[in-house]
Formats: C-alpha cells, structure tokens, sequence
C-alpha cells in the first residue's frame, strides 16, 4: 500500500503530469465556456492550469502558454470581436496569464534557490561543527600546555596538559584556570596582550618566565596567536616548560668548556715540563763548564726552582675519556649542515655535499663532535676570505669499519703542516689551541683528526670509529 502511495505521489509531482492536466484542464475549461456563451465569463479559471504548468515550464515557455490560453479564452467566450474592444480584451488576458505563471515560476525558483543554499549551509554547519570536535579532541589531549583568553587577559580555556603544567606539585592539582588571569601564571604574556596596539593580528614566538600555582617560577617557551571574534578579541598560546632543555644545554656548554680547559691547562704544563727539561741540561751545561771548587749557592737555588716548576707541571691533568654513545652519523651530518648554512651562505661560500647514503651507526659524543666540525669550517670561512669562487666540500664515506668525514677547501692550504696540532704553535691567528683541542677531543672517544698532505687547498679528516665494524 505505501509503495503504491509512494508512486502515486511521484507520478503526480511529476512535470509530465503536470503538463497534461493542464492542458486537459484547458480544454475542459475552454469547453465550457464555449457551452455557457456569454452567460457566464471563465476566463479567470484559465489561471488554475496556468499556475499549474507554470511549474513545470521554463520562462521562455510561459509568455507562450499565455497567448495559447488567450487564443482558447478568445475562441470560446462568444464575445464579438473588434479591432478596438478585441485587442485590449486579449492584451489584459494575455498579460494576466503570463504575469501569473511568470509570478509563480519565480517563487518556485526562489524557494528551490533558498532550499539548496539552506541545505549547503547545514551541511557546512555540520562540516564546522565536526571540525571544532576534532580540534577540541586535539587541544584536549595534547601534550602541549594550550590556553585561550580575551582582551582583558582572563583565561577562558585550558586544556589538561596546561592544567598541569601550572599546578606544578600544588597539593589537589591546584586551581582552576578558567577564569583566572594570565598576569597570575604569564605576566609577559598578559603584558603584551593588553597593552600592545593592534594586537588582534599577532602572531610571534617568545620565552619567558612563567609561574605555577605555588608560585615557583619555570622557563616558558610560548608560540602566540590572537585573532578577532564576534565577541572580542582573542589570544591562544601554545606554551612549553623550556626549563630541563635549558638546564640540559647549559649543563652541556659548561662540560665542554670543562673538557676544553683541562686540555688547555694539560698543552701548558706539557710545554712547561719542556721548558723544564730544556733549562736543566743548560745547567748541567753550565755546572761542567765552569765547575766551581765550592758548591754555589745560585747553582743550588737554580736546581730548586726548576725541581719546584717540575712537580707544578707534573699536576698535568690527564685527558679526560669522555664516554662515547652511538650517534646516527647521517641524522648528525643533516643537523650539522643545517647550522652551517646560514653562515656560509652569508659569506658567500658554495657548499658542496657529498654523503654517502646508509653510513653505519658511530661511537662519538655528539657536542663534542660537533665542536669539531664548527673549527675546521671556522677555518676554512678565514681562508677562504681572499679568494674567487670559494667553496667548502665535505664528503662522508664509510672505509675499513671506520667513517671519515672530510672538509675540505679552495683556498691557500697549510703553509706549515708540522705544527698543526701543537699547541700554542707559532703564526696562529687566535690561541693556537683550535685543531690541537678538536684533535684531542676526537682521540677521547678513539676517534682521530687528520691533515691530508699534497691536496689542493686544506683537506681534514675526521675519523671515527663505527659501531657495525667495531662488533
């Protein structure tokens, strides 16, 4: 019974139907009108079928469907036709006809017009709307402390990580972030949000001093954005507890700086003991030559000092070994060049990469490598200052169970390659302590650092021991 409803109801809606019945109520309309003469007018009825095949029509077809109803209402009223009464009377039939059909054909289409946008705004309502869960999915779980305020600087959302990041050890999780104000938790954030002008477009990146609900205060890394709404403007901030990296960094620096200054202080007792060992054999030189018949009190006195220098320099604090793990050589070379190329391409120096692909795991320490590398390119940028077309080279290569990495340059070459790793060697533009530490630091972790001879320009190798040929 409902199937049959059903196509009963899509036959009915159908244009074709529509079409033949009102034709068909023409005709009968027509019919009896022609019946009932001039006794009683219908020409208004010729409106019903007109309006009802108006919705099936184009509007070019409507101006026709006017002027055949006027020919039908013409043919069939009885009225007596004369150029004078005629044309007027089926001007305004012809005119009535076709202003209704046209009427109702623009409503149909103005309705199936606000329809269509009706049913696209839902959709993209619906579309929002399933964006914002996800988002709000995101923000809720994510790891990172998000936090949204107004223009006056009260927090109007917070998501858990940064419920927990301001609780800090605060006994019961804390307060509440949700309607308290950024000056409590990210005074540098509020300030900028409130005072500075225009600030309903900034987007910017700082660190700064942030407190927990215990009021003890933690390094912040914040990334900012602000943006206007119908309800005012609005500041989301992503924030991070920057604190441990800094402490890991700077407890990093202050180890190589230890590093660097143990090896520093051993290269000057290590020239002290041969300046040492060169003044006594000058005075035993002197006690043959002149041999007193009284022992002298001055030679006795010199051999005290130097006696005393000695055991000063024999306090030689040792190479520490420092203990090296297993870095990922081509994850290294990647950030390594990353950090180089600013600098050489400000001043302008082509870099030339060649790496070979899948390089085997290695046994280093990673800031001290990389202390390395940053000497020998700073070396080269110095070389390179005079001449045409610089260029840096550096090629990776795995040979023999070892990784040598070399660096190597366009310029004028080492004029004395005997005294590059000695320490405080003569002719130096700095300490003369660059390659001599960078080579001892290689050799901590059984690496090595080596000058290639005959090579054009100044070539270096950094050699390192690989996990794989070392197994």
């Amino acid at each position: 019974m409902k199937t049959t409803m059903r196509r009963a109801a899509t036959v009915m809606t159908s244009k074709t139907f529509r079409l033949v019945t009102g034709v068909a109520g023409i005709a009968l309309i027509g019919y009896v009108d022609h019946r009932l003469s001039e006794a009683i007018p219908l020409a208004l009825l010729y409106l019903a079928p007109v309006v009802l095949m108006s919705t099936a029509l184009l509007r070019w077809q409507i101006p026709l469907l006017g002027a055949l109803c006027t020919v039908v209402v013409e043919f069939a009223n009885g009225y007596p036709w004369t150029l004078r009464e005629g044309i007027a009377r089926d001007a305004l039939y012809f005119f009535a006809y076709t202003a209704a059909g046209l009427y109702v054909s623009e409503v149909l289409t103005r309705r199936t017009t606000e329809h269509l946008h009706l049913e696209a705004l839902e959709a993209e309502i619906e579309a929002r709307r399933g964006a914002e869960e996800q988002l709000r999915l995101v923000v809720a779980n994510s790891s990172i402390a998000i936090v949204t305020s107004d223009g006056t600087g009260t927090i109007l959302q917070a998501n858990d990580a940064a419920e927990r990041m301001f609780a800090g050890d605060a006994p019961g999780g804390g307060a509440r972030l949700e309607g308290s104000s950024l000056q409590v938790f990210v005074p540098s954030l509020a300030r900028v949000q409130i005072q500075r002008q225009g600030w309903e477009h900034l987007k910017t990146m700082l660190q700064c001093q942030g407190l927990r609900v215990t009021q003890e205060p933690f390094l912040a890394d914040v990334w900012v954005s602000s943006y206007s709404t119908s309800r005012g403007g609005r500041l989301t901030a992503m924030i991070i507890d920057a604190s441990t990296e800094v402490r890991d960094r700077e407890e990093a620096n202050l180890e190589q700086v230890l590093v660097g200054s143990r090896l520093a202080v051993g290269a000057l007792f290590h020239e002290i003991r041969n300046i040492c060992a060169a003044i006594a054999v000058v005075q035993q030189n002197l006690r043959g030559t002149f041999a007193p018949v009284e022992p002298s009190e001055d030679f006795e006195a010199l051999q005290q000092l130097v006696t005393a220098l000695e055991r000063m320099a024999s306090l030689e604090l040792s190479l520490t070994r420092r203990q090296p793990t297993k870095l990922k050589l081509e994850s290294f070379l990647r950030e390594l060049r990353i950090i180089l190329m600013p600098s050489l391409r400000e001043k302008g120096i082509a870099l030339e990469w060649h790496v070979e692909p899948k390089l085997p795991e290695v046994w280093a320490d990673q800031q001290s490598l990389l202390q390395v590398f940053l000497n020998l390119v700073r070396n080269a940028e110095k070389a390179l200052v005079a001449v045409e077309e610089p260029r840096l080279t550096m090629d990776a290569v795995e040979v023999a169970g070892r990784v040598q990495v070399k660096v190597s340059d366009n310029g004028p070459g080492v004029s004395d390659p005997a005294s590059l790793f000695r320490p405080f060697a003569g002719g130096s533009s700095s300490s003369g302590l660059g390659l001599y530490l960078s080579r001892a630091m290689m050799l901590s972790f059984h690496g090595d650092l080596a000058h290639e001879s005959g090579a054009s320009g100044a070539t270096f190798i950094v050699e390192m021991i690989s996990v794989e040929g070392e197994a």
